[in-house]
């Protein structure tokens, strides 16, 4: 079940910027304007978090918070919205009882970090994976086999681990496989003090070491040092090979000498064999999670995507499936409907990997007009390669998130709730 998040902030643009933000990444939401209409909010429903500006009219977000707290029964987080010019009193406002406090304007990164760890019960910055959403390795070739049998073994220790694989080949799906027997995972975002995690409650998954920079991988280096004793292990990731890395200087020494464990990730390509396990999974998948209805892939069908070249990427495999159980709700999938389907991913497809778009543009348009129907087909495709997902969509164009949303809202382009 979704988290539920109470939103109270006398400023409407910024209440409902934040609705739209936090539905977007799967949360419900209500929106209160003061004190009183979120006390009452509170008394028809238990928020999981309250999201609280501190400079409102009648009762500010600091009373507020005391007279929830002061109850002694209040166990909802509140994370203080502060602006500038009340940071102190947002940090003194942790001693009341606020799990955390962001500061206007936001920075939607940071604030969707603080929800996480609230929501989690900690600060730090770093997110349980929840096992409920968790996938699974899905196949029987030989390659699979082998690796499962490699992941065992390793479950036997608590050895740093280093997994390489192209993007899209389940390098995230297999770490969770080696921490299945060891209290979980948890997985690092970056940008924060690796050391804030110590001591471990479960193993610790980087996901692209690539993304931390040369300090911050000496604070992982120390954070295994530190925990040499731990019953949970680090499991640290990469697209690039672990040659590569060493030999181009992307990461330190001192990594590399602990990561004896190094576990390949074969691509699709090469266990095309699997795909049909992979299909049938999926169509479960997203029936339970997504509520897709569900449809059958025939023995044709199976067989023209195995010899589909899916470039290696699981996400691919699953875009397309999740794009053909969205066409209709016929049970039976026909080769034509795959045909179809197929030719529109790899247009998709190639436009990505080849960094490129094409676009008509009316030249009776003033440059205005015509920087809009830019931005609006640019943004457009992003937002398809993306999977609809901001996070992505955000560091494809490089934009900040909170202005992201405005300029999707101002062109007309909405994210899928």
């Amino acid at each position: 079940m979704s988290a539920r998040i109470l939103v109270v902030d006398d400023e409407p643009d910024i209440r409902f910027l934040l609705k739209d933000i936090l539905e977007d990444e799967g949360y419900l939401v209500d929106v209160a304007e003061h004190a009183r209409a979120a006390n009452e909010i509170r008394r028809r429903v238990s928020p999981d978090l309250v999201l609280l500006d501190i400079w409102m009219p009648e009762v500010d977000g600091v009373t507020l918070l005391k007279e929830w707290k002061s109850s002694g029964r209040d166990d909802c987080p509140v994370v203080m919205m502060s602006g500038h010019g009340t940071v102190e009193t947002a940090v003194e406002a942790t001693r009341f009882g606020a799990a955390d406090f962001v500061e206007k304007p936001l920075s939607m990164a940071k604030l969707l970090n603080t929800v996480k760890s609230a929501l989690a019960g900690s600060a730090g910055g770093f997110r349980s994976a929840s096992p409920r959403v968790r996938e699974e390795p899905v196949g029987n070739s030989q390659v699979m086999q082998q690796l499962r049998r490699r992941m065992v073994s390793l479950q036997q220790n608590n050895e740093p681990v280093f997994i390489q694989g192209k993007p899209g080949s389940g390098k995230t799906i297999w770490a969770h496989y080696l921490s299945d027997t060891v209290g979980g995972m948890q997985v690092a975002d970056s940008g924060r003090d690796i050391r804030e995690l110590i001591p471990l409650s479960s193993n610790l998954y980087i996901e692209e070491v690539c993304d931390l920079d040369l300090d911050q991988q000496g604070q992982l280096f120390q954070a295994i040092n530190d925990q040499a004793d731990s019953k949970y292990r680090f499991i640290i990731s990469s697209q690039h090979s672990y040659d590569d890395l060493m030999h181009n200087n992307r990461i330190i020494t001192e990594l590399t000498d602990y990561c004896r464990d190094v576990i390949q990730i074969p691509s699709l390509d090469e266990h095309i064999e699997d795909i049909p396990e992979l299909l049938e999974y999926y169509v479960n998948w997203f029936s339970d999670h997504e509520q897709l209805p569900y449809r059958h892939f025939d023995v044709a069908a199976q067989n023209l995507l195995r010899n589909y070249r899916w470039n290696g990427d699981i996400g691919q495999l699953k875009q397309f499936i999740r794009t053909i159980l969205t066409n209709n709700d016929d049970e039976k999938i026909d080769l034509l409907e795959i045909e179809q389907t197929l030719i529109l991913l790899s247009a998709s497809s190639a436009a990505g990997s080849g960094n490129m778009m094409q676009i008509a543009i009316d030249l009776d348009l003033d440059l205005r007009e015509a920087r809009e129907a830019f931005e609006r087909e640019y943004l457009s495709r992003h937002l398809a390669l993306s999977g609809n997902n901001m996070t992505e969509l955000a560091r494809r164009v490089g934009q900040e998130r909170t202005h992201l949303y405005r300029k999707l809202k101002s062109l007309g382009l909405q994210t899928k709730k």
